[in-house]
């Protein structure tokens, strides 16, 4: 399905940064391509009107159709109508390139429409500016701001059938100027307009307030509901603020990013061999609060892949032998540590591959946490001495090796 990006507004309450409204960085990146890179497989155009806007698109997404729109001020109605001869005869995708729109708009993308359809929100940031629909059945009945009665907000997420070009070019011969919200009118007038709820996060971006519930809410987004604790209440809130300094860097793909990070776990297992217990943790923390960089990016610029989720794990079992193996090597040799180092090394592996089988993620033995655990306890070794770290590897195996016997119970019990 083709995709039409609506960027010719003058975006006058976001003119204060300088740029042109849809080259704004939320998160990293301009507020144009969060949806440019969602829509991944689509073929795009945007209509636009800023010159700064055609270059960047020119030059970063050069597969992008572009369409100028000379007379901005005749509304987004008519920036709509432009885009006429690239849609063709089949149903498109139509967004505002002001707005952001969470995964879950992409995710209930039909494969194809007899009526357009207007995603709609039970929720606005800001109900006064947002556009309000009614609804009665399955129809929309009304579309504007100033609507008293209304059911919903308008995303401005639709998938338009193109007999909308036919009622927009009727009002065009009529008016100099239009409303996108007048040619959804003429089609609820005609019985022609529906509706589809979605409720993923969305907000139309006005305002440097705006910006910043975005900024909150993308954030919010990254934590996955597998994080353990640690991840969720300290990796994550500095990972995030990391993952979008990177973000406008091209050539730094999630698994680039994995690469680095694995790199830097190996190099922390190498001060715990030499008995700097202190700068192993330290160095160990850090990788695995970089390790929720690689995620981040590739959720955001919408680079999953399958491959790229099993170099991290192969990644993260690798560092984490190693870190356990080291420690012990720096450890006096005698029948407790060789039975630690068993238990840590076989539960460290097989913690991740019963809880992955098993279906079931105990929080008391998440990877983040086991790091955690080797930070803390390399600063106790800085007071304790080696005898610390022994204990550090029964507490990880112990730990462990009671998590696959939970998971193991668990699925007994279904």
């Amino acid at each position: 399905m083709k995709a039409v990006i609506l960027a010719a507004g003058f975006g006058k309450r976001l003119s204060s940064l300088g740029i042109p409204k849809p080259l704004v960085k939320l998160f990293g990146l301009p507020l144009i391509e969060h949806k440019l890179v969602k829509l991944k497989g689509h073929p795009v155009a945007v209509v636009y009107h800023h010159p700064q806007v055609g270059e960047f698109l020119r030059k970063r997404y050069p597969d992008v159709t572009l369409i100028y729109n000379p007379h901005p001020e005749r509304e987004n109605g008519y920036s709509l109508y432009l885009a006429k001869d690239f849609v063709g005869e089949e149903p498109f995708l139509l967004l505002m390139a002001d707005h952001y729109y969470g995964e879950e708009f992409f995710k209930q993308i039909p494969p194809n429409v007899e009526r357009t359809t207007l995603f709609v929100s039970e929720y606005a940031t800001d109900p006064q500016e947002a556009t309000k629909v009614k609804t009665e059945g399955i129809f929309i009945t009304k579309i504007g701001k100033e609507l008293k009665d209304f059911n919903y907000f308008d995303t401005g997420f639709f998938i338009c059938h193109p007999e909308v070009f036919k009622y927009a070019e009727e009002l065009l011969n009529r008016k100099e100027k239009l409303k996108l919200s007048e040619v959804m009118q003429a089609l609820a007038d005609a019985r022609k307009l529906i509706y589809k709820k979605v409720d993923g996060f969305w907000i139309d971006i006005d305002t440097p307030r705006d910006l910043r519930v975005a900024e909150k809410a993308i954030e919010k987004s990254l934590i996955k509901p597998t994080d353990g604790l640690v991840s969720r209440f300290l990796n994550r809130k500095i990972s995030t603020k990391i993952s979008r300094l990177l973000m406008p860097l091209e050539f730094l793909t999630p698994n680039i990013v994995t690469i680095i990070t694995t790199l830097l776990g190996i190099a922390a297992a190498v001060p715990f061999l030499l008995g700097e217990y202190l700068l192993g943790g330290l160095l160990l923390q850090l990788a695995s609060i970089l390790d929720g960089c690689d995620g981040e990016i590739a959720r955001i610029k919408n680079l999953k892949s399958p491959f790229g989720a099993l170099l991290d794990s192969v990644a993260d079992r690798y560092v984490d032998t190693l870190a356990v193996f080291f420690i012990f090597l720096s450890l006096p040799k005698d029948l407790w540590s060789y039975l630690a180092l068993y238990l840590s090394l076989t539960g460290s592996i097989m913690v991740s591959y019963v809880s992955h089988l098993g279906k079931i993620r105990p929080l008391f033995a998440t990877r983040d946490l086991r790091i955690f655990l080797i930070f803390l306890f390399s600063i106790a070794a800085t007071f304790l001495g080696p005898i610390a770290m022994l204990v550090l590897l029964w507490v990880l195996g112990l730990l462990t090796h009671l998590a696959v016997v939970y998971v193991l119970y668990k699925n007994f019990k279904k």
